[in-house]
């Protein structure tokens, strides 16, 4: 329907450029508008803006017009009559176009609100109730300005400002902690770009600098830790472990590059020139190839040293003394891994097409550049095959390869902490691959930009382990005279203030976007952040000290404004938005006073309450709230948020037990803020959500929200030891799971009913598990138990390692308590030897077979990464000594022990099952997942029936442990109940997710 009157007004007035194809169009729509392009005078090669088939010989005049490109104009900004309402130049630009429009500016905003707006646009939090009514009062004693300016300055010098407009830079460069694909797997170093970013804007680095360093950080800056880390920028694309395919692999990899490249920098959608010549902006496919040649030389570095040459020096110093004292050691390992290194190796080689194995197998001083690369990007997955020989060697050579390593961490305390290792790029030497368009004949393609702007290929001058191609395009991209760059980038602060750029596309400025609403004005602000030092800090401070920025988004006359303007381009009044998703998510601990603000370096799970900026971006693992509320999906540049409304954000906010938890958490704050006093409390929930005391209406009907709400209330339930599930859904499973954590409301779920349940016998505990941390110590991190810990008493408890484990660490290990075959009472602990990273999914069983007096027992250990489907179903039998003794009265605990302080699980649990009998591997869960009549328990975590319903038939229902504390908002009583629902409706209000 959309599409149709467009499609004639095209035919009639041969106008394509002014077709939106972002429009949601039908099949038919696009099926008829296919056609009438097609049609004769469509692809007029005179008309102008039409199809025609451009070279740089037949460049139009439209397209020499083209307002992108042309050179930054010296504007002078405008003379208006009302200098009351005008606070800097940028105003004077406003203003003059509102007149000319027939418009008039709102009011200011009121001082409360406009703290709330200025903090979250520079620091992504709320203002404290504290610095509200200290911006307030200020307010009023001395001039408005004043009390601005030092407000805006305070939040610019704050530590939370880099982390906030770290977060708007990390969306255009599609940063992730992972690699996305099935796999996913997490990028261990990652993080420091993350870090670079924040320190850059924090420390105001100049943005010709910043877009320097990221580009050729390496070429540039040599020597410098900072720029290195920088270049992890050209590191931030999709990979897949096991594409065989390395070819086209790197190839994608470089188109990934160059297309982030044209979008964050040059504001050109030039994706659509890889294929044939732009169909709509005077972009040949040859410029694509031109830019993507800068980067044809690129090699990739897992784990580059990110250091001074003195701290070089000095580790060098340091290591050198422990390499001495466990020469010996290290040797001996490396000598028993080699065989079975050499075997991985040969085997991951020969997965290979034959021309990848050649290049593999061929020496690397006789490699050619593409060659080199090609091989760089293959020989990743040799080293995972590495990382994986422990499930490789058996036998002795297990066992004293176990013996060695544990000798070697004897040294530990005397080995030096190692230098920060980042993700990096670099040449591949002095020469650079040939880059050719794709199935065309020619000469290679050689640097340069648009056509348009510049036809000559670029001055490259190699330098030292180097082609200089990068450093090339950073120095043009930088230059003064560059037309796009600086514009770029003050439309995209713009954009980040006024919810709309001057240019609306601010990632594609060309003819399938929109022209400025005031190309005078961005021109200023382009010349002027050039002069100005490329200062981001100093370009944010102008921004927001204007009239415009401080407008109401209230308008004394709002129809006149929705007639003439609509979409607020021309700034009439400020344009109320939406947080954007980890705004909310960081405001919701924020107002409950359990944010965290200290950097914990590698990123952690959403769970915790970090910065969102600190949490991992596990491409295929989304936080659940940040993804109903739109964040980006991180796998290409994205240039501004969508801002949706939809039935699963409300059903997210009112029964998530996220959401429930935090409500509690706000009414407790409250509370102790104001013990006994409802009133006050009320209005400090207020304060703290809206940034303003409540209404006197309001506060009546809260009030008697309240009253109402203690009736309602079944004081007997809310006073009960049953809490609610909290449930998670985990990676590669379908359904919903269980969620545990130390620190949170779910710590362990408990059988109700445990005195038929396994008491002597062989048995089989499963699961499916996901782990989010271990312990520092040796103890377990427990999945189930049934055994108080104490080492007297009998039982048994099945858990991950921690990192001082006597065995190894992160592990999967069955501690019992029992009667050995010598008839004597003691602990017997099978390590699995299976590593179990961090935030990966996993099957886990242990089957066990009691000792005899004729043969000694076994556990039978499985073990399946769940994101990998090439990885097979591990398997390890380990012998024990124990023949029987397990019986005791202690319930079957999921996620702890019973009476345990030190053995909770953190992650997620999935799909339990205890079965009578060592259970062969036809009837695991992992290869029959269904019913089996040895099977005593069977815990699903479904909501259908119940997700505590025992799925095995015989009413083994589990409960949550209650988790008691001293505090009075544990107590569960009426009042504290009613508070936390009022606080939940408080946070649920559009008051507190937008700002005005």
């Amino acid at each position: 329907v959309h599409a149709i009157p467009a499609c004639f007004r095209l035919v009639e007035n041969h106008a394509l450029p002014a077709v939106k194809f972002r429009l949601p169009f039908t099949r038919p729509a696009c099926a008829l508008l296919l056609l009438l392009v097609t049609l004769p005078g469509a692809r007029s090669s005179e008309a102008p803006g039409g199809l025609v088939k451009r070279t740089h010989a037949n460049f139009t005049a439209e397209d020499r017009a083209w307002w992108a490109i042309q050179p930054l104009r010296s504007v002078t900004p405008p003379a208006v009559d009302d200098k009351a309402w005008q606070r800097n130049e940028v105003d004077r630009f406003l203003r003059d176009r509102l007149g000319r429009e027939g418009l008039s500016p709102a009011p200011e905003a009121e001082p409360a609100a406009f703290i709330r707006r200025v903090s979250f646009g520079l620091t992504g939090l709320p203002p404290t109730p504290e610095e509200v009514e200290a911006f307030v009062a200020d307010g009023r004693n001395r001039s408005s300005d004043a009390a601005t300016s030092a407000l805006i300055d305070r939040l610019l010098d704050s530590p939370r400002y880099g982390e906030r407009m770290a977060r708007w830079w990390l969306d255009l460069v599609r940063y992730a902690d992972s690699d996305g694909y099935r796999i996913d797997d997490y990028r261990p170093n990652a993080w420091r770009y993350r870090e670079y970013a924040i320190a850059a804007f924090n420390g105001d680095t100049p943005y010709d600098r910043f877009v320097s360093e990221q580009l050729a950080g390496d070429e540039l800056f040599p020597g410098d830790p900072r720029a290195l880390t920088a270049t992890g920028y050209l590191r931030h694309w999709i990979y897949e472990y096991n594409n065989r395919d390395a070819r086209t692999q790197w190839d994608n990899i470089l188109n990934d590059i160059t297309d982030t490249t044209s979008d964050v920098f040059l504001g050109l959608g030039m994706q659509c020139a890889r294929c044939h010549n732009h169909k709509f902006d005077p972009i040949l496919q040859k410029d694509y190839f031109r830019l993507r040649a800068y980067f044809a030389p690129l090699l990739p570095y897992e784990n580059e040293t990110a250091a001074t040459a003195e701290e070089r020096a000095d580790h060098a110093k340091k290591l050198a003394v422990w390499e001495e004292k466990t020469k010996d050691i290290r040797e001996e390992l490396a000598a028993l891994d080699q065989p079975y290194r050499d075997k991985a190796e040969k085997e991951a080689i020969g997965k290979f097409p034959e021309d990848i194995q050649a290049m593999l197998i061929k020496p690397a001083a006789e490699r050619t550049p593409l060659e080199a690369q090609i091989s760089a990007l293959a020989w990743r997955q040799i080293e995972y095959e590495w990382g994986r020989l422990e499930g490789r060697i058996k036998g002795a050579d297990k066992e004293k390869r176990i013996a060695l390593r544990k000798k070697l961490a004897s040294f530990d305390a005397e080995k030096p902490e190692p230098l920060p290792d980042v993700m990096s790029a670099r040449d591949v030497g002095m020469k650079a691959p040939p880059t050719f368009i794709p199935k065309k004949t020619g000469d290679a393609i050689e640097p340069g930009i648009l056509s348009l702007i510049e036809e000559r290929p670029a001055d490259i001058k190699p330098m030292p382990d180097s082609t200089g191609r990068r450093s090339t395009l950073a120095r043009w991209l930088t230059q003064p005279e560059n037309p796009l760059t600086a514009r770029v980038l003050v439309n995209r602060v713009w954009q980040l203030h006024f919810g709309r750029g001057l240019a609306p596309n601010s990632s594609d400025f060309g003819h399938l976007g929109e022209p400025p609403s005031h190309p005078e004005l961005l021109d200023w602000l382009a010349s002027w952040f050039m002069r100005e030092g490329w200062s981001i800090k100093k370009l944010n401070r102008l921004l927001l000290t204007s009239a415009a920025y401080r407008q109401s988004s209230i308008h004394p006359s709002p129809a006149a404004g929705l007639l003439k303007d609509p979409e607020n381009k021309f700034l009439w009044r400020f344009r109320p938005h939406r947080l954007e998703a980890e705004q909310i998510r960081d405001a919701l601990f924020a107002v409950t006073g359990e944010l965290k603000l200290d950097s914990p370096g590698a990123g952690v799970p959403h769970t915790e309450p970090r910065r969102s900026i600190y949490t991992r971006i596990m491409r295929n693992t989304r936080d659940p709230l940040c993804d109903v509320f739109d964040a980006p999906l991180w796998f290409t540049s994205a240039a501004s948020r969508d801002t949706t409304t939809t039935p699963i954000q409300s059903l997210l906010l009112v029964n998530s037990p996220f959401l429930l938890t935090r409500a509690r958490a706000l009414a407790s704050r409250v509370e102790k803020l104001s013990p006994g006093d409802e009133a006050k409390q009320i209005e400090a929930a207020c304060r703290l959500t809206f940034g303003r005391a409540p209404r006197p209406e309001e506060l009546k009907q809260f009030q008697s929200f309240l009253q109402q709400q203690r009736g309602r209330l079944d004081v007997t339930l809310a006073s009960s030891s049953r809490a609610a599930f909290v449930p998670e859904k985990m990676p590669f499973r379908d359904g919903q799971a269980a969620a545990f954590d130390p620190a949170g409301p779910q710590r362990m779920l408990r059988v109700t009913d445990s005195a038929t349940l396994i008491q002597e016998g062989d048995f089989t505990v499963e699961a499916f598990v996901l782990l989010r941390s271990v312990y520092d110590s040796g103890a377990l991190r427990t999945i189930a138990s049934k055994w108080r810990g104490q080492q007297k008493e009998p039982g048994w408890s099945l858990g991950i390692t921690g990192q001082q484990s006597r065995r190894k660490p992160q592990t999967l290990a069955l501690q019992m308590v029992g009667k050995k075959r010598d008839g004597s009472v003691g602990e017997v602990v099978a390590f699995s030897d299976h590593h179990l990273a961090l935030h990966k999914p996993y099957y886990v069983a242990a089957a066990v077979t009691l000792a005899t007096s004729e043969a000694e027992g076994k556990v039978a250990f499985y073990f399946k990464d769940l994101s990998n489907d090439d990885d097979p179903l591990l398997t390890a039998t380990v012998p024990h000594e124990l023949a029987g003794g397990l019986a005791n009265r202690e319930p079957l605990i999921l996620g702890g022990r019973s009476g345990g302080t030190d053995s909770f699980f953190h992650g997620i649990i999935d799909d339990v099952r205890l079965a009578r009998g060592a259970l062969p591997l036809g009837q695991l869960l992992y290869t029959a997942e269904t019913a089996t009549a040895m099977a005593c328990g069977w815990w699903r975590f479904e909501p259908k029936p119940d997700a505590l319903h025992d799925n095995s038939g015989l009413g083994h229902t589990l409960e949550p442990v209650a988790v008691r504390t001293k505090s009075a908002a544990d107590s569960f009583d009426a009042a504290h109940a009613a508070m936390s629902d009022l606080c939940h409706a408080l946070l649920n209000a559009s008051e507190f997710l937008y700002v005005e």
